[in-house]
């Protein structure tokens, strides 16, 4: 079954949007209606019940003018005073009529029976004449008509408070049902935003990921970006970009051996050269023949070197290194890179302030010292005429720590993240005649990792200088 993909991030925030707010809607829709159903009830019914209790009111009154017109007319036998009570019990029937139908239960059988009472009565008196005995004595019920009244009344006030509890009552069902809603739309909803919250996330995520990896050089796979399909042509966008990089990757490498092989042959004729100059084999050199031959052999030796570096960096970029494991005295071989630029450190007056450790360690001697020639090449570069270098070689447990600190400008802060980065130069340059490739220190970090150990820049506590720190196991290979 075909999964259903939004055709943008746009469509499937609009999608989560909707299905997030519809619950919310529909739970304030039917709090909207139940409230506004319990609001109409609790009118009707408190209507009801004000409307009973003023029906009771006017009944009490009627019962008490029609017993007021009644006598009179005993007394006086003025016939208007018989219509009055005439036109009351009329007004009587109609209030309790209305009544019976605003009561119920108990207090509608009240009604009626007052209505019954009050008609036969109304009869009684209709035959009987005016001063007859017999009127005299039917009067007296209308007392029992009042206490019936006054029940009535009595009963509709209680009818008003009941209402009123009543409505309280609903109020908190309505209140408890609403809650309960709440606390069961909640969940839904919390769900539905961390779903789409992820769905959305997860491409971006993704791509983010991609798009890191794409700078640092670690995505051989190919880029696949899950979710909408405005996402997924950029993720296959990243992935064409991906492939092209590798090309240039290849190219970049294909170039490097290429160019390097070209110069080394020329370069080794001409320090060959310059080797047969500076033993005057040729012939005899004077003094400024001699400085200026010996300023060539130098100046060979370096660009080898750069050059040396370049074929292995290529090899390290085409991870084909191999390593040959031997056990490497560091104290010696730091004094053979030393001997190798004794030439350089006498021209330049620099002092080589030196505290070695004679502990040997796991590892290949090529590569190690290629580490430690950079480093040594870099410190001697950046270090002022008749200035000092610090070599300290101690050992901790398992592990030997290098720290070559010079005494030049130092590291620029803003170039501390990007110093071991391959062509890289940074702000402070050093005056010497050959510039250098930048991938010295980018080398020596490749080869420090390829033997487990770490490679960082310190603060120099305070002073000028740059100082590198180099830790290594002492046996890096013991658990492969």
């Amino acid at each position: 079954m075909k999964i259903f993909r939004p055709k943008s991030v746009l469509s499937l925030v609009l999608i989560g949007f909707s299905l997030v707010t519809l619950p919310l809607i529909f739970s304030l829709v039917y709090a909207v209606i139940s409230v506004d159903r319990l609001l109409d009830q609790s009118q009707k019914d408190l209507f009801q019940a004000v409307q009973a209790t003023k029906g009771s009111i006017t009944l009490v009154e009627q019962i008490k003018k029609m017993e007021r017109n009644i006598r009179q007319f005993q007394v006086l036998g003025d016939e208007t005073l018989f219509q009055l009570y005439e036109k009351s019990h009329q007004e009587l029937q109609n209030t309790a009529n209305t009544l019976s139908q605003l009561s119920e239960g108990k207090q509608r059988d009240s009604v009626s029976q007052l209505m019954r009472s009050e008609k036969e009565l109304y009869h009684s008196l209709k035959r009987i004449p005016h001063d007859a005995e017999e009127g005299k004595i039917a009067v007296t019920k209308f007392t029992a008509l009042a206490a019936l009244a006054q029940l009535i009344l009595t009963e509709n006030r209680g009818l008003v408070n009941k209402k009123i509890e009543l409505m309280e009552r609903r109020g908190k069902e309505t209140q408890q049902l609403l809650v309960w809603q709440a606390m069961g739309i909640t969940p839904i909803v919390l769900a539905l935003v961390i779903v789409f919250t992820l769905l959305i996330a997860r491409p971006i995520r993704q791509i983010d990921q991609a798009i890191r990896k794409l700078g640092d050089n670690t995505l051989p796979e190919k880029i696949t970006i899950s979710g909408p399909k405005d996402l997924q042509v950029l993720g296959t966008r990243l992935d064409w970009l991906r492939s092209r990089l590798k090309e240039l990757e290849e190219q970049k490498i294909q170039f490097l051996r290429h160019i390097s092989h070209e110069l080394k042959t020329p370069l080794t004729a001409s320090r060959a050269g310059a080797e047969l100059l500076r033993d005057e084999v040729v012939g005899t050199l004077n003094r400024e023949q001699r400085k200026v031959v010996e300023i060539l052999h130098q100046s060979m030796i370096a660009l080898q070197k750069m050059i040396e570096n370049l074929l292995n960096f290529g090899v390290v970029l085409e991870r084909h290194a191999m390593f040959t494991l031997t056990p490497v005295v560091m104290g010696q071989l730091i004094e053979k890179v030393l001997t190798d630029h004794r030439l350089t450190l006498m021209a330049r007056k620099i002092h080589v302030d030196l505290k070695l450790s004679t502990q040997s360690i796991s590892g290949d001697e090529n590569k190690l010292s290629v580490v430690l020639d950079n480093l040594v090449s870099n410190a001697i570069k950046f270090s002022p005429i008749a200035g000092t270098i610090e070599i300290n070689l101690t050992e901790d447990g398992h592990e030997m720590r290098l720290d070559v600190i010079d005494a030049g400008p130092g590291i620029d802060p803003d170039d501390k993240a990007r110093v071991f980065d391959p062509f890289y130069q940074g702000r402070r340059q050093a005056e010497t005649e050959v510039e250098g490739t930048g991938i010295g220190l980018s080398l020596a970090k490749e080869y420090v990792l390829a033997h487990h150990g770490t490679i960082e820049i310190l603060e120099n506590e305070g002073e000028k200088g740059a100082h590198l720190c180099v830790k290594l196991p002492i046996n890096p290979f013991k658990e492969l």
